[in-house]
């Protein structure tokens, strides 16, 4: 059903203030939900429902435990996974203004971080290339030519301005992300083929099933070593935890890159358009009316819901938020 933007906003922070968040977490989590939404992201809303993410009692702010004048490598504490990776990407902007490059890495989280490509469209709407990586001991992947989940979904994220909107690549490792198989559930609705296993090791297009399962990896064998290579850089590299299903010590790698270390930073964004131009003029195949970069068709539909005001939502995953706001 179409529920007006203003209205799905006012629903996410009152949940969340349901939840335990601070008005500043409230905040910041809130504009990461609706960026996912906004764009037909299923890291949106679909987090609220059921169990939700309800506030760590033990949570506090994270701090830095070690920095150097490119780097900073920062404790969790406990705190929502959003508003650490808020955090850490704040630091890395920080460092990319002052020295050209600024990475920053955190351990001991536990949430999900939403969408990796709110946190790359904001290091690239400074003008700076943005890379992101996120890993979780949560096992919802199996590697290629296992059914058993050993991997989490293991997503990364990648923004580069351009002069309009940047590109934004923002993907799981594995066919789908997690809280997809949420919002299939929820909807009722069965999955494509080719998605995952059930828990005995069968392939199955039920989505209750493969949560308790596996997914496969996107892209066979290519998909599984680029998990494995997220695993590492957002799991040892940065202290956080590797397959042990049982922690909460869940970890993000963030990158800030200031194209002016290289060069010009207008001239290099005017190459990367002249790309995009070069990649939109090439020949169609049968069906295709438009050829799309990456994050091209989310920006479309958030302009497109903000000129109309309204964004269309599941009637089950928006009733199911209405529930969690009613208590």
């Amino acid at each position: 059903m179409k529920i007006k933007i203003t209205q799905l906003e006012s629903l996410v922070k009152k949940a969340l203030k349901k939840y335990g968040y601070t008005p500043k977490e409230i905040k910041i989590i809130k504009d990461v939900l609706l960026y996912a939404q906004l764009r037909g992201n299923n890291q949106g809303i679909v987090k609220l429902i059921g169990k939700g993410i309800p506030r760590r009692s033990e949570g506090k702010p994270p701090f830095i435990v070690k920095q150097t004048k490119v780097s900073a490598l920062v404790d969790g504490n406990c705190t929502h996974a959003m508003v650490v990776m808020d955090f850490i990407t704040n630091l890395a902007i920080k460092k990319a203004k002052k020295i050209g490059i600024g990475i920053s890495g955190n351990f001991n989280t536990s949430e999900s971080t939403g969408a990796l490509g709110y946190y790359v469209n904001k290091i690239a709407q400074n003008g700076f290339i943005g890379i992101a990586f996120s890993s979780s001991p949560f096992q919802t992947t199996a590697p290629y030519g296992s059914n058993e989940a050993k991997f989490c979904t293991n997503p990364m994220a990648y923004g580069i301005p351009t002069d309009t909107d940047p590109i934004l690549l923002d993907m799981t490792t594995s066919t789908m992300a997690y809280y997809g198989l949420i919002e299939a559930k929820t909807a009722e609705k069965k999955l494509p083929d080719g998605v995952g296993y059930d828990s005995q090791g069968n392939p199955t297009t039920n989505p209750a099933e493969i949560m308790s399962g596996a997914l496969k990896t996107m892209g066979g064998h290519k998909g599984s070593g680029l998990a494995l290579v997220v695993q590492i850089l957002a799991g040892a590299f940065v202290s956080a935890e590797s397959f042990n299903d049982d922690s909460v010590n869940a970890g993000n790698l963030v990158i800030a890159i200031d194209p002016k270390i290289f060069g010009d930073l207008d001239e290099f964004k005017h190459k990367v358009s002249g790309i995009v131009s070069k990649i939109k003029l090439a020949r169609k195949i049968e069906g295709v009316t438009e050829i799309q970069v990456p994050g091209e068709g989310g920006n479309n539909k958030t302009k497109k819901a903000y000129e109309s005001g309204e964004i269309e939502v599941e009637d089950n995953l928006l009733n199911e938020l209405k529930k969690v706001v009613k208590g």
